[in-house]
This record gives C-alpha cells, structure tokens and sequence, in this order.
C-alpha cells in the first residue's frame, strides 16, 4: 500500500470517532434499516456505517478510493461506477471533506439511489455534525431527493 489513506486505515477502524456515536446512531436511523434495503456506503473507512446497516439486515456495497481500506468497490466518490438509480440508500459519514471536487460528489451522491430513496451523509468538521439527507417520496407529492439537515450529540434539526 503506498497511498496515505490507505496506511492509516487500522487507525479508522479502531479510532472511537468513527466507530461509534450519536451521530453514526442518527445515520442509520435515518437509513430505515431493513431486509430489502440496499445501501451504498461511499468512502466507508473503516466501516462502521457499513457493519451497523449490515447488523440491521440491510446488503451494504462500500467504496472508498483506498484500496487499504478493503471496500467491495474502489472508487472515489466523484467517479461512482454504478448506474442511476442502482441503490435504497446512500450513505457518506465523516468524509465528505476529502473530497476533491465537493459538488461532483454530491451530485454522484443523489444520482446512484432510486428516485424514492434517501441519501444521508455526514461530515464532522471543527465539532460540528453536518448531514445531508433525502427523503422517501410521498405518493401523494413529489420531494425532493436530498435535503439538508445538522446535527449534534444532543439535538437535531431539519434545514429546508
């Protein structure tokens, strides 16, 4: 292994931020585990998001662009090699500012699930807990596929 990320990826497995939280709690909440839901993990790390959903039931399909990090995929978050609609969900926790190219992420991020899937992503940057979350789509109304909302350790809140 000669790329940094994948060198430091026995640190992500067992550093307590990533493996655990209210945060990584509030992530799979907001997935709606269960037996027929397929999610796609993207820069999993070390895992943690993709080993609580899997606990859940869900089939999880990780990626990440370090190899070091044994994800199923390599692949950066910019460059998804699935097609539209191919996932439930899709998750990104505490990786969002690696990204090099922040806004192709995110549109790769709403592109890969199904229209009436959600997409949730956090990202831990100075202490605050930000995350990104799309909502199932109402037979009545359509929604939007990706809405915002922040978080932290004791409270949550949507932003419109």
């Amino acid at each position: 292994m000669t790329d940094v990320w994948s060198q430091r990826a026995d640190a992500f497995r067992d550093s307590p931020t990533h493996r655990e939280g209210p945060d990584l709690d509030l992530l799979v909440e907001w997935c709606d585990p269960g037996h027929d839901v397929k999610v796609l993990d993207v820069a999993t790390g070390g895992g943690h998001v993709a080993r609580r959903l899997r606990e859940e039931g869900c089939t999880v399909v990780t990626v990440d662009p370090a190899p070091g990090m044994a994800p199923d995929v390599v692949s950066r978050a910019e460059e998804l090699p699935f097609e539209d609609g191919s996932f439930d969900v899709v998750t990104c926790r505490i990786a969002a500012h690696h990204f090099e190219d922040i806004r192709r992420a995110i549109a790769e991020l709403a592109r890969v699930p199904r229209p009436v899937s959600r997409s949730s992503s956090s990202n831990t940057s100075s202490g605050s807990r930000s995350s990104l979350i799309g909502s199932r789509a109402s037979t009545r109304r359509r929604r939007t596929p990706l809405a915002s909302a922040r978080c932290s350790s004791t409270t949550s809140r949507t932003v419109s």
